[in-house]
């Protein structure tokens, strides 16, 4: 079990997101409770959400999460924790498909609670405003390390436990290259650090 060495990572709080998406999440609430408390017996109506992702192909969305700061960290301790314990493939899935990983909530417990505070409390309130609906069980949350030496490319990729994809980039602009294809859409580039894509 991996212990976060730098101690803002450890702290569960939103000083880590996006202050115009914290900002739009937080005025959006009201309207989704709202709607809740109608049971959907109207419709919800474009929220401040939708001022601050954008739309990139059908239902898929890049919106600003985390702020440099937090990437730069965040990839401090990557670098750490690959040292103590390393990125390892997913046995179960066929070797094209494999990526090395760090699944966090069995190697890193304490970073996928903090993580899982932000899916409840800001990407949830996002994907409400998007398509009204919850993410209502704990999600899987790992930290993939797609490296060229090792794959040119990963294989088309689906995870049959999740209908609702987050996609961060933590790289801080440092490298060309790197993208997301999205099957029948096109190619999405992952140079900016802030965007994870949703679809």
């Amino acid at each position: 079990m991996y212990k976060l060495q730098i101690n803002l990572l450890s702290m569960r709080s939103h000083w880590m997101i996006n202050h115009s998406t914290h900002e739009a999440v937080q005025a959006t609430v009201p309207q989704i409770v709202e709607y809740k408390a109608a049971q959907g017996m109207h419709d919800m109506g474009k929220t401040p959400v939708h001022k601050v992702v954008k739309k990139i192909y059908p239902e898929v969305y890049r919106v600003p999460l985390f702020r440099r700061h937090y990437c730069t960290l965040l990839l401090r301790e990557i670098n750490k924790m690959k040292q103590q314990i390393g990125f390892e493939t997913n046995a179960g899935e066929d070797t094209l498909r494999q990526i090395p990983e760090i699944v966090l909530q069995e190697k890193v417990p304490e970073l996928y609670n903090n993580l899982w505070f932000v899916v409840q409390t800001v990407l949830n309130p996002i994907i409400n405003a998007l398509w009204q609906r919850d993410c209502a069980h704990p999600a899987s949350i790992q930290i993939a390390n797609y490296n060229l030496k090792d794959k040119q490319q990963g294989a088309w990729h689906h995870d049959n436990s999740a209908d609702i994809s987050v996609v961060v980039p933590l790289n801080t602009g440092k490298y060309e290259g790197g993208g997301t294809e999205f099957h029948n859409y096109g190619e999405v580039n992952l140079t900016d650090w802030s965007c994870p894509y949703v679809s």
